[in-house]
């Protein structure tokens, strides 16, 4: 069995806001969307990653649920940030596990977003403090 290689980095974010930033676009509305108290989920899937779909979903939902416990905070935000490795998985791939870890996190009645995926956006977060509002994982 191939071990998986997928990245979460975790904030803990008082507040986050993001604005989409596509100027060759007009179809993509300049529109800040803001978010109060959530866990801020960067996520990179790793081309590997693609032959252990089940195993990436399974450890990548359990991550995210054990911090949102430790933390108390049920709000959840999602997004695709291939930058936190050298290998990439492909983008349908990517986008396609983060769509399905969110239908799992809703079914366990947590209020989840994802950022859009592929486009570039300017945005502003506030982490907390403690050591748990920063987590880094790789499987």
């Amino acid at each position: 069995m191939r071990e998986i290689a997928l990245r979460l980095l975790m904030f803990h974010v008082e507040n986050f806001w993001y604005n989409p930033h596509n100027p060759q676009n007009p179809d993509i509305r300049n529109e800040r969307l803001a978010f109060d108290e959530s866990i801020l989920v960067w996520i990179q899937a790793e081309e590997k990653d693609e032959e252990e779909r089940t195993k990436v979903l399974r450890k990548m939902v359990k991550n995210i649920r054990w911090l949102s416990k430790k933390l108390n905070c049920n709000s959840i935000i999602l997004h695709s940030f291939a930058h936190l490795g050298d290998s990439k998985s492909s983008p349908e791939f990517a986008d396609e596990v983060i769509e399905e870890t969110m239908k799992r996190l809703v079914d366990r009645d947590y209020k989840v977003h994802i950022v859009p995926f592929g486009i570039f956006n300017e945005f502003q977060m506030h982490v907390k403090g403690p050591s748990l509002a920063k987590v880094f994982k790789q499987f």
